[in-house]
């Protein structure tokens, strides 16, 4: 019972208690003499003196010391001891009760173990004396005793019911009732004062057996406790909560843990407070009184998408996040989502890229297994240049992580960025400026059947529509998976070339000619694509496939002359399959081609001061010149199994962005570069369902084309 409700208590029960002794006891029992006054100056006062004062909590071996000391006290002043039945063996018993209590007093010691001997004598001592000696026990003796004594001959009476047995009657109630009173309002009056008061009253949960930091807690649930929601609220205070919930360090549930047969529960601190560890150890579950300083942090605001916290080992760049058990399922968690933590008053975004397994010790003996999430940080999103810039910094352990909630679609405001695709679960767009990317030369690598060549076809089509002029170079459009196909053909060129190579005979739309002194004869100015496509017969080294890269140079040659006449222009050289016209010198037997591939090479780098750029497609980088491929200063890579591929990647990105490389799945791709809108790499999906079901859907069309279609004959 708290201070209050003792006082209140004393007050009510010693006015009853003299009321009874003044207007009842006295004026009935007139003749009794001074002896039977015992009752009440060793009875039923004292028993009240201690339930209320004395010993409201527990009764220690000085308490009982005094308790018998105070009852010689009054025994000696009895006139007659002849007339107190039991008088003697009441003083005896008293002697031992005093003695015990004075050997747990002169023993005990809370510094020493209690498995030492004499600290086992002192706490049994203790316990028994404690028992024997307290205010209820010796008093209520007393009180018993002096009511046989002194007051059972009256009740001799030949009516029913007389004033006598009626004092007597109320004497015994009262003594009753005092004893009575701590249990009567715990299990009575208390629960009907809740429920009448505050149904919201916070609940005792448990104990603390952990705090790792002012943040992270470990509660050891009591049998039945209230069951707690991820996002529950509840307060740190001693085990009689009766301090003020504004005074108070507010927690938010987090999870439950099962480890060694024991329920744990995981909380998260909202606002810290300096707390007496001695006392408030016990955490207490409610509902009302929030202070505002917690309803608006972010973590309670945001409690329905938090999954984790920060953990150990984090870095600028790349963070762990210890995952809350099981929110993995109940969020279908994924490689590739978008997470956030809120800190330098930005909320920065990162993307996980991998999990691990993990375990912990919770109470110093029981251990439990947890996952840790790895996540690459992309920056926050910068509304006025819609792009990612760099926090470059790393958040406090244990801050809460978020998963991405936002779905509200984001307008690319700039006609010149060309949306790449979507960082998953998130609507935050990652897109690849012209100015920079074709400018700098891009690169889409990725194995047969990843969308790469979807992908190109957009970008192309994006670019005629910023009045790019694009040539597109690729082997055999005859083939159902050639570029062409997948771009929009309204916007390709009727002006086409078709090159045919035939042992030494090389025909240009029917024409002999000297790739060295061909003169391309095209109308760049119309705003279409253009295309010139290979068809190669050739058996022989000298004029095999490799070849296209002499039809290149000229085609470039020639570009470079028409762009010195029209410097205004921008132009994209798109290589479709560039292995075959930029190989690998070093690749196989193929030195034969090395003075060609040199040459391709010297041109390409003089291509950027005079605003050409090169989208190069390839799904093998190890077939492709790595001076030309690490010239590209913007990547779209999607899945590839290859390690020269993972081993070109690794100048570009980290080592869990390239395990993730493999197991991309379709129409996923990794986004890193120069001409990039995040200045971290960044796994994005480029294409959605429907887009998906367009794809095959045109693809099928192409291939049944192509079966209908005679392959092209020189002219």
């Amino acid at each position: 019972m708290s201070k209050i409700k003792n006082l209140i208590y004393l007050f009510i029960f010693t006015g009853a208690l003299l009321a009874l002794k003044v207007l009842l006891v006295d004026k009935v029992f007139v003749d009794l003499g001074h002896d039977a006054q015992v009752w009440f100056t060793s009875g039923l006062l004292l028993i009240v003196l201690g339930v209320f004062v004395t010993e409201k909590y527990f009764t220690r071996p000085l308490d009982v010391i005094v308790n018998v000391i105070t009852l010689f006290v009054v025994l000696s002043t009895l006139d007659n001891v002849s007339n107190f039945q039991l008088y003697w063996p009441l003083v005896a018993y008293s002697l031992m009760t005093a003695i015990i209590a004075f050997v747990s007093f002169a023993l005990i010691n809370e510094e020493k173990d209690r498995n030492y001997l004499s600290q086992k004598i002192a706490h049994s001592a203790n316990t028994v004396s404690s028992f024997l000696g307290s205010s209820k026990m010796l008093f209520s003796i007393v009180f018993i005793l002096s009511i046989f004594s002194y007051f059972i001959s009256s009740l001799e009476s030949n009516s029913l019911i007389n004033k006598e047995q009626m004092a007597v009657l109320l004497m015994i109630a009262f003594w009753g009732m005092v004893i009575l009173v701590e249990p009567i309002d715990k299990k009575l009056i208390v629960p009907l004062l809740e429920k009448m008061r505050d149904k919201n009253k916070p609940k005792l949960i448990g104990k603390i057996v952990k705090r790792s930091n002012p943040d992270v807690i470990y509660v050891e649930q009591l049998p039945g406790s209230p069951n707690l929601n991820a996002g529950d609220i509840a307060v740190i205070d001693d085990i009689k909560n009766l301090h003020d919930s504004k005074d108070l360090v507010h927690l938010m549930f987090v999870s439950e843990l099962e480890a060694d047969n024991k329920k744990y529960l995981y909380f998260h601190g909202i606002n810290s407070k300096a707390i007496d560890i001695a006392k408030q150890i016990y955490v207490h579950k409610t509902d009302s009184d929030i202070p505002e300083a917690v309803t608006i942090s972010e973590i309670y605001k945001n409690r329905d998408n938090i999954i984790g916290f920060v953990h150990t080992n984090s870095d600028i760049d790349v963070i762990k996040i210890k995952m809350i058990d099981g929110v993995d399922e109940n969020k279908e968690l994924k490689e590739g989502d978008l997470i956030s933590i809120n800190f330098y008053k930005n909320s920065t975004k990162y993307q996980i890229i991998n999990v691990e397994t993990d375990s912990e010790n919770i109470d110093g003996q029981s251990k439990k297994g947890s996952k840790i999430i790895t996540a690459q940080q992309i920056g926050y999103w910068q509304s006025d240049k819609q792009k990612f810039i760099d926090t470059g910094w790393v958040p406090s352990i244990n801050a809460p992580v978020f998963i991405e909630a936002s779905m509200e679609e984001i307008k690319i405001t700039n006609d010149k960025y060309y949306k790449v695709g979507t960082v998953p679960r998130s609507p935050y767009p990652i897109f690849i400026d012209f100015e920079e990317s074709v400018n700098h030369h891009t690169a889409i690598i990725g194995k047969t059947g990843t969308g790469k060549s979807y992908m190109a076809a957009k970008i192309i089509e994006k670019m005629i529509s910023n009045n790019y002029k694009v040539i597109v170079l690729e082997i055999d459009q005859s083939n159902s998976q050639s570029l062409s196909k997948y771009i929009d053909q309204n916007l390709i060129s009727k002006n086409q070339y078709t090159w045919t190579c035939d042992n030494k005979n090389k025909v240009v739309n029917g024409k002999n000619v000297n790739y060295d002194d061909w003169k391309c004869e095209v109308d760049y100015n119309e705003n279409k694509v253009f295309v010139v496509n290979w068809e190669n017969k050739s058996k022989t080294q000298d004029d095999g496939p490799l070849n296209q890269t002499e039809g290149a140079i000229a085609v470039i040659n020639n570009i470079i002359q028409y762009q010195l006449k029209n410097r205004g222009e921008k132009i994209c050289v798109v290589m479709e399959e560039a292995y075959d016209f930029i190989p690998e010198i070093n690749f196989g037997q193929q030195d034969y081609g090395s003075p060609k591939v040199s040459r391709i090479s010297q041109v390409f780098l003089k291509c950027r001061k005079h605003n050409i750029g090169f989208l190069i497609i390839t799904q093998r980088t190890a077939l492709v010149t790595k001076t030309i491929l690490y010239n590209c200063h913007t990547i779209i890579a999607l899945q590839t199994f290859d390690e020269t591929s993972k081993h070109f990647m690794s100048a570009y990105i980290n080592q869990k962005y390239l395990d993730s490389m493999s197991i991309l799945p379709r129409f996923r791709a990794i986004v890193v570069g120069k001409g990039s809108s995040c200045d971290k790499p960044v796994i994005v999906d480029f294409f959605d369902k429907k887009l998906a079901e367009e794809i095959d859907k045109k693809k099928k069309q192409a291939e049944n084309e192509s079966k209908e279609i005679t392959p092209p004959t020189t002219l």
